[in-house]
């Protein structure tokens, strides 16, 4: 099973490189479940991964609490608030992490990283775990973000794997 996720990271990667779209946002700040987030969790993005600097600016401006992950050495996430200003973040591995203290209320809306999303909202993410983790006992809606063609009908799942409830893609907002 993880050499065929393996596989498939590798080739939706490989794609990336030369795919890197512009997203409307519009679909999903005019989303329900976006204007009645008050504490949204994010991320931010590297490498071929779809760009999420307009985003969290995008939920700053609307005046939602943003939070970021950070990784800790069991590699679960904890989150914490970034008011956006980037000499509050420093640099862990590929990643730019807030620094302060842990968010200890409720989050209710979880964006996450994702290689691909199937029908079921199956997630393929780098192979940590770090979000299947965050996601298990997280009862708000997690929206994952993708390019169209890395929404496909299966991908290979386990029983550590956690569905996501949406899909943000360039120019559709999907709820599974």
């Amino acid at each position: 099973m993880e050499h065929t996720k393996a596989n498939l990271r590798e080739s939706i990667r490989l794609r990336r490189r030369d795919n890197q779209s512009h997203f409307n946002l519009a679909l999903l700040s005019e989303s329900p479940e976006f204007k009645s987030a008050k504490v949204i969790a994010s991320y931010r993005s590297f490498g071929d991964e779809p760009n999420t600097e307009e985003l969290n600016q995008l939920i700053l401006e609307a005046g939602k609490k943003l939070l970021l992950p950070v990784r800790l050495s069991d590699n679960s996430l904890e989150f914490r608030n970034w008011d956006g200003a980037l000499e509050k973040l420093k640099r862990s591995g590929n990643v730019e992490e807030p620094i302060g203290e842990k968010f200890l209320g409720v989050i209710d809306l979880m964006i996450v990283p994702a290689l691909a999303i199937d029908s079921k909202g199956t997630r393929l993410g780098q192979g940590g775990g770090s979000y299947d983790r965050a996601l298990r006992d997280f009862p708000g809606i997690s929206l994952a973000i993708i390019n169209e063609v890395e929404f496909v009908e299966t991908l290979p799942s386990e029983i550590h794997d956690v569905p996501v409830k949406m899909v943000l893609m360039p120019s559709n907002l999907l709820r599974i």
